[in-house]
């Protein structure tokens, strides 16, 4: 399914960086209940310090994972080192159906394909930047604002607010990151207040394949409709 399609049909939806593009992860990813996983490319995890190769290296990767889960699939491109506009225009005919990128590391050329766009605000984002979102072509927004000195703390309520204030100006489809230490009770109430999804990541998911199936798992239980 694209993940238009996808966010037309459910209201809560999670996404699942995986930690590192494998048929294994993926697998475990969507039979554990993810609506969508997510590839990286040409950059390295601040989390799991796994550096991320080049398209030429995934693509074949990623088009064994669609065609054999045929499940919703996008992809990080990149970050100082990008995808090329060139390999941003194939990557459907491989299965992705969106990229999320950070708007600092973005060209322009990025917004010139058919892939659906979310594009991610960091921790030095202005509330102006969230308002122009929509206008720059967005279809929906990445809300990872927290300082990478402060990932796996406990989230707060200064941070809430700040979800909040980004959900407001930008109007889009709004996606909340485990940068902190989310729990799923405390995702199930931040959905309840009109953001689109989760994207759970290794804070939250580990990289052990076992402990990564269950709490995928139980973070499905809160997006199920």
């Amino acid at each position: 399914m694209h993940f238009r399609e996808l966010m037309d049909l459910k209201d809560r939806l999670l996404i699942v960086s995986l930690p590192e593009n494998s048929l294994e992860y993926a697998r475990a990813a969507i039979e554990n209940g993810a609506d969508a996983i997510k590839l990286h490319i040409n950059v390295k995890h601040r989390v799991t310090g796994k550096v991320h190769v080049t398209w030429t290296d995934v693509r074949e990767t990623a088009k064994n994972i669609h065609s054999t889960l045929d499940c919703c699939m996008g992809i990080v491109p990149g970050a100082e080192t990008m995808a090329s506009e060139e390999e941003l225009g194939e990557m459907d005919k491989f299965g992705l159906s969106f990229f999320d990128v950070y708007v600092d590391f973005a060209p322009l050329y990025v917004m010139k394909n058919d892939l659906c766009k979310m594009l991610a605000l960091n921790h030095t984002y202005s509330k102006s930047m969230a308002s122009y979102l929509k206008t720059a072509g967005a279809d929906a927004v990445e809300i990872s604002i927290i300082d990478p000195k402060d990932y796996g703390k406990n989230l707060s309520l200064e941070d809430l607010l700040k979800y909040l204030e980004i959900l407001e100006l930008s109007e889009l489809p709004s996606f909340i990151p485990t940068q902190k230490r989310i729990t799923v009770d405390e995702a199930d109430r931040i959905l309840d207040l009109g953001f689109k999804g989760l994207i759970v990541g290794p804070i939250v998911t580990g990289t052990e394949i076992g402990s990564f199936s269950r709490i995928v798992r139980e973070f499905s239980k809160i997006t199920r409709d």
